[in-house]
């Protein structure tokens, strides 16, 4: 009842609108006396809509055609700032929906900042979980300009705000993410700083009651003497493209096409072998307890049986995370209750029985 009231009300003020504005035009031209002459008319009603676009043509013979005019002019502003401003009004409301309709997001991983290699970064992460699509929320104080070929995946959200700020990371759900990422902002004038901001406002996050959890948070690291201050500001893991691309220009210098083998190992696809930790209760228990000769052995046996993804064990991250590869008899005894095993495979392991 009360909306059809409110659209009878708007229906009689625009019908008494336009009686005004008829009524205004109609004045004009009596006073003018215009209705002697067609050509006249004509001339009137060029200048009463002149006047309501804002102009202010040849001004009328007679002091009523000068004040009607007059009128003609504020009804004109008055009515082109009312369609401007409804119109405003709509896009403006359209905008905060579709701000506050951001979706509940969980296990999800989080993007700070945009750079040349977040692309590569992203399709990298939609292959690494295409068996089971995973959230994807790019968080950039900038316009992310190329996205073209990312906005057509649902999985993959672009979210224009700053991601310093608390206030945007709680409400992207920061706390309960899988991991975040911090890139590099080549537009800041101090990158790693800003991504120290970043890492102290999730620790911050960490805190809250009932959301306890350890953010897992991997950094890009731009200077090296930046390091210790990204650790301390909360930053689990950090990526120098510098130390790594030096190592690998090194060892290809000595073994060639060993290039090739790290590019292998760092992309994901159904061709290609990654590297994946099985946790402690997704392999056997029988399996605790067991050299690394013995546990090579297993797996062995084990992908002799699954030639569909073949498993090859390189290596033990211990319960305190330190990571051995093709450990020494003398560094690593047997596999204990709370180590997990690194496999090479072809795609993500999630259990061995």
């Amino acid at each position: 009842m009360r909306k059809r009231n409110g659209r009878l009300r708007l229906r009689l003020g625009f019908i008494a609108v336009v009686l005004f504005l008829v009524g205004l035009i109609l004045s004009l031209l009596w006073s003018e006396g215009a209705f002697t002459s067609r050509r006249i008319v004509w001339e009137v009603l060029e200048d009463a809509i002149i006047t309501l676009m804002g102009e202010y043509p040849d001004k009328p013979e007679t002091i009523a055609g000068r004040v009607i005019q007059l009128l003609l002019l504020v009804f004109g502003t008055l009515a082109f700032g009312a369609i401007v401003g409804r119109v405003s009004s709509f896009f403006v409301t359209r905008a905060l929906h579709r701000k506050e309709a951001v979706k509940h997001f969980n296990d999800h991983i989080i993007i700070c900042n945009w750079n040349e290699k977040a692309p590569a970064i992203v399709h990298q992460l939609l292959e690494a979980n295409k068996g089971h699509p995973r959230d994807i929320v790019v968080i950039s104080a900038s316009e992310v300009e190329d996205r073209s070929d990312l906005e057509e995946r649902d999985e993959v959200h672009f979210i224009q705000a700053d991601p310093t700020h608390h206030a945007t990371l709680e409400r992207l759900q920061a706390s309960q993410a899988k991991a975040v990422i911090l890139l590099a902002d080549e537009e800041s004038e101090g990158p790693d700083e800003k991504n120290a901001l970043i890492a102290l406002a999730i620790k911050h996050l960490e805190q809250i009651p009932g959301h306890q959890k350890d953010i897992h948070v991997v950094g890009e690291l731009v200077k090296l003497d930046r390091r210790r201050h990204l650790k301390e500001a909360g930053v689990d893991e950090l990526i120098s493209a510098r130390d790594y691309s030096s190592g690998i220009i090194a060892q290809s210098a000595v073994f060639k096409n060993m290039s090739v083998v790290y590019q292998q190992l760092l992309t994901y696809s159904d061709d290609s072998n990654e590297f994946y930790f099985i946790a402690p209760g997704r392999y056997p228990e029988h399996l605790q307890g067991r050299t690394f000769a013995e546990l090579s052995r297993w797996i062995s046996g084990y992908s002799a049986c699954h030639a569909d993804n073949p498993l090859l064990l390189v290596g033990v991250k211990l319960g305190n995370g330190e990571i051995l590869l093709n450990p020494k008899q003398s560094h690593f005894e047997r596999l204990a209750a709370v180590d997990s095993l690194i496999v090479m495979a072809f795609r993500n392991v999630e259990r061995i029985v």
